[in-house]
């Protein structure tokens, strides 16, 4: 469910207790500019979790599904008591109080397997909201699309790891601004280890997806709603409402049973299957060993 988290802790005593934690790891040092001066910044690390003291603050960044996996991949499902338990562990090994972790940036994201190729999937994503899908020629089964405060991702999971998963669609907001995370309610990582929360994230996600135009080409319809031509014209000469009006007729055209409606279904499907708790058991019967995942 989340991936990448970043968070910043501000109060003095806390940002000491953890910086000399020894059980981290020395990294390097960098510099940056701060109102016409440089400043020195020391970087040192934990896992995949990376630490970075500032004059003022001290920021944590990295993966937590990685850091769960304990190897660099996010590929398979990220339960949410997986995410309770990994911010848990965190806490405890650098006696965190979680409420004074203020959430700076937030990845989260579902996997889902379509009933049709990944790549023929990410090639009929078009717009989200009325902004393209960026394509760049370097990572092309992977598209986003950017806004001031959030990007949303939509990608083929099986192409970055093709040995942890086969035909996987992942559908991601990567936000950019507190103030987006703040907006669902979410301020810290306090937040993050009750449930009722993720929900929140999730009807998010929903909401993006809705947002997303999807060309359904096994739909008999009028050619004119498959050519990008048709909507950037809308877009650059029509009325601010014309776009959404000419998208509720197109889904309309496409029927209640269309690409877009069932892809919701199964992120809606997933985020359900995601909100059970995950108890994976071992079971040792003399020479024989049993992995069990609920």
């Amino acid at each position: 469910m989340i991936d990448f988290i970043k968070f910043k802790i501000t109060d003095e005593a806390l940002i000491n207790e953890v910086w000399n934690n020894n059980i981290l790891v020395y990294e390097g040092k960098s510099e940056k500019r701060f109102d016409d001066e440089i400043k020195e910044l020391v970087t040192k690390s934990y896992k995949n979790l990376y630490f970075t003291k500032y004059q003022n603050r001290l920021e944590i960044k990295g993966s937590i599904h990685c850091y769960f996996n304990d190897e660099p991949h996010n590929a398979n499902d990220f339960y949410i008591s997986d995410c309770i338990d990994t911010i848990i562990e965190i806490k405890t090994i650098f006696n965190l109080d979680l409420n004074k972790c203020y959430l700076i940036n937030l990845e989260y994201a579902v996997n889902i397997n379509p009933s049709i190729l990944v790549s023929d999937l990410i090639l009929n994503i078009i717009y989200h909201e009325k902004r393209p899908f960026n394509r760049p020629k370097n990572f092309d089964y992977k598209i986003a699309g950017n806004e001031a405060y959030k990007q949303i991702k939509a990608y083929d999971k099986s192409v970055q790891f093709p040995n942890q998963c086969d035909n996987t669609f992942r559908f991601e907001v990567k936000t950019k601004q507190a103030k987006f995370i703040n907006s669902l309610g979410v301020f810290t990582l306090q937040n993050l280890t009750d449930r009722k929360y993720y929900d929140k994230l999730i009807n998010s996600l929903l909401i993006e997806w809705d947002n997303v135009l999807l060309f359904d080409k096994s739909k008999t319809i009028d050619d004119k709603f498959f050519n990008t031509n048709f909507w950037e014209d809308i877009i650059k000469n029509g009325n601010r409402n014309k776009f959404n009006n000419q998208k509720k007729l197109y889904f309309k055209k496409l029927g209640a049973d269309n690409l877009h409606t069932n892809i919701k279904k199964q992120i809606e499907r997933k985020a359900q299957l995601l909100k059970c708790v995950h108890i994976p058991t071992t079971i040792n019967l003399e020479t024989a060993q049993y992995s069990i995942s609920l």
